[in-house]
């Protein structure tokens, strides 16, 4: 069984059973407007973070598709030099099996060990707002039925039946924003918590896909080292520019490169 294979069936993808609660508006509750804190930090982290897959992952196709069309463009440019030029046709061949491969095979995995159960995490944080948002309307209903109480209060003869109703509706609205508040306080730390187990695996996959996208993609270049001349030193560095720029001052020689036009 292949890398990529083994990697994609021993994967286990965090992220079942995170759905929970959510919060809302700034309250008497000093825990809860530290969970709700915490949220929001961690909301802005994870999306950049997700941001920051997606990126890498285009980066990856950017280069590959670079290099295949530099690789493309190399040999229509030496297309009628007389000499063979073998590290041409190597360098294409290695740069194609890079694009078609190569590649291929780092996405899927890349995909299905890192993205998706980033993205997946990350899918929980809208439902979360939902909630925070629930909280503030639950808590702005309890305040507006705890003055409506006290309004009836107030009165001047005041209505046994429209004060027990009043009472009621706040004892309504408490239990409610209560139960909200318990909640989110109880879930939120274990969104936090559970991120662990999505990165931990996630990153080890992206390391290990990492280097394997990188020895496959060595492998093939291997193939046009061996047209290369070995490497050098610094002498062998300076001869090297000073060949350039002999080539360079023979194009500058040219008559219409000397031309003041």
């Amino acid at each position: 069984m292949s890398f990529w294979d083994s990697t994609k069936k021993t994967f286990s993808r965090a992220g079942t059973g995170l759905r929970g609660g959510s919060s809302g508006a700034q309250t008497a509750d000093p825990e809860f407007n530290e969970q709700e804190q915490r949220f929001r930090n961690l909301e802005r982290r994870a999306m950049r973070l997700l941001q920051e897959t997606k990126d890498y992952r285009s980066s990856v196709t950017g280069m590959v598709l670079s290099q295949n069309a530099l690789a493309e463009n190399l040999t229509a440019f030496m297309l009628d030099v007389q000499r063979p030029q073998d590290y041409q046709n190597a360098y294409r061949q290695a740069a194609m099996a890079i694009a078609q491969t190569s590649h291929p095979q780092f996405d899927e995995v890349y995909t299905r060990t890192v993205m998706e159960p980033m993205a997946q995490y990350c899918g929980y944080m809208p439902e979360f707002t939902k909630a925070l948002k629930k909280h503030k309307h639950l808590y702005d209903d309890m305040e507006k039925a705890r003055r409506a109480l006290a309004k009836e209060q107030t009165k001047a003869g005041e209505d046994v039946m429209c004060v027990e109703r009043a009472e009621q509706d706040v004892k309504y609205a408490e239990d409610a924003f209560n139960t909200m508040n318990k909640a989110l306080v109880a879930e939120i730390p274990k969104l936090i918590n559970s991120r662990v187990y999505v990165t931990d695996p996630s990153f080890e996959a992206f390391v290990k896909t990492q280097l394997q996208f990188f020895n496959d993609s060595l492998e093939s270049m291997d193939k046009v080292a061996r047209y290369l001349p070995p490497q050098g030193g610094p002498e062998d560095d300076k001869m090297l520019d000073q060949r350039v720029e002999s080539v360079m001052e023979q194009v500058r020689s040219l008559t219409i490169c000397t031309l003041n036009v």
